[in-house]
């Protein structure tokens, strides 16, 4: 990759900026002198996790894009980052958040993207194939694509976000409703519930959890992969809820597979979409629909095939425009409308054997 003029003198100066930071730096200084002080920092900052944790937040919420300043899809990120931060600045020393570990140690979203953000370069193929894996499951393709191409870097000075009207301030968010990356709320969204929840999220993206293992209750690990009109493709697993609620986003596309083969046992799917009508029925690991068209999906079915598919159900909701939740249909039985136009925004779907 052949490095940008324009990113390396913005690292550079905020470079520059950083050191600067650091007090009893001149144009003097010698580069041995720097290292030693630099050093220092490195042994103070491990001493105190709180101040290395708001730091490394502060760098995600500085990421930028070199062509698209603002770059809308980190701005969700952004947002619960923001968020997070302000739980551990007001926390104690002795009673950090857990997941100011997972950050240090590097294992957490936000400084894995920044790793491939800042040392993109120096990644060997097998680093950032690992990587990527781990930033499409959880920002999804768009920040990932601009991370590999190194579009994204650490901005110097980076905007602030507008204040929020006092009329509409939202009420301070609780692990419960964080969208993507704080443990329990990640842990949470990706277990099994009865029924659809009016309190969940506007949209929850898969993170820890993708319905690569097994689910409670017998539920058969799912990959649930729907393509959000505005956001791209975005990975789920069984019963999480994919899509998103309130923000007016049509489900362009889907494509389900079992995360394991499961013997005896397969299934396949069909989908009214806009101005097309109803599609063929499709196998598993098949895309169904559109990218990019504004073609939204109206409704759906599901159903299993194969001599194993008596013992099992799939079971499945959507959520319509201007209707809500609907009820839990299930073995190919259609979820949705048809010619009403009203866009589906999300769906649920799980495997279970059958009692």
């Amino acid at each position: 990759m052949k490095p940008d003029p324009k990113a390396l003198l913005d690292r550079l100066t905020a470079l520059e900026s950083e050191i600067a930071q650091l007090g009893n730096v001149t144009d003097s200084t010698t580069l041995g002198a720097l290292k030693t002080l630099l050093q220092q920092q490195q042994a103070t900052a491990a001493r105190d996790p709180k101040t290395s944790a708001m730091n490394l937040l502060d760098r995600f919420l500085a990421l930028d894009h070199q062509d698209q300043p603002g770059f809308p899809p980190l701005a969700q990120y952004k947002q619960q980052v923001r968020q997070f931060r302000t739980q551990v600045e007001n926390a104690s020393e002795a009673n950090l958040p857990p997941d100011v570990n997972d950050l240090l140690t590097g294992k957490h979203p936000v400084t894995q993207l920044l790793k491939a953000v800042e040392e993109g370069d120096n990644l060997t193929d097998a680093q950032w194939s690992s990587l990527q894996s781990t930033l499409v499951k959880v920002f999804g393709q768009a920040v990932s694509i601009a991370a590999s191409r190194g579009k994204l870097y650490v901005a110097t000075n980076p905007p602030q976000p507008a204040a929020t009207p006092a009329a509409a301030t939202p009420k301070p968010a609780s692990p419960s409703e964080d969208l993507l990356m704080w443990g329990d709320a990640t842990e949470k969204a990706a277990q099994p519930s009865a029924e659809p929840s009016d309190d969940e999220p506007l949209i929850v993206f898969g993170a820890k959890s993708l319905g690569l293992e097994n689910q409670p209750g017998g539920t058969v690990a799912l990959n649930v992969l729907v393509h959000i009109q505005g956001l791209g493709d975005r990975q789920f697993g069984a019963r999480e809820f994919a899509g998103t609620r309130g923000q007016s986003k049509a489900i362009e596309g889907l494509q389900l597979s079992f995360a394991s083969p499961v013997a005896g046992l397969n299934l396949e799917y069909m989908a009214h979409l806009a101005g097309v009508g109803d599609t063929p029925w499709m196998s598993a690991g098949q895309y169904l629909g559109t990218r990019g068209e504004n073609r939204q999906l109206e409704g759906f079915a599901v159903r299993l095939v194969g001599a194993e598919a008596s013992k099992y159900s799939i079971c499945y909701s959507a959520h319509v425009q201007n209707m809500g939740d609907t009820p839990v249909y299930a073995d190919g039985q259609f979820c949705g409308t048809r010619g009403k136009s009203l866009r589906v925004e999300g769906l649920r779907v799980w495997v279970q054997p059958k009692a």
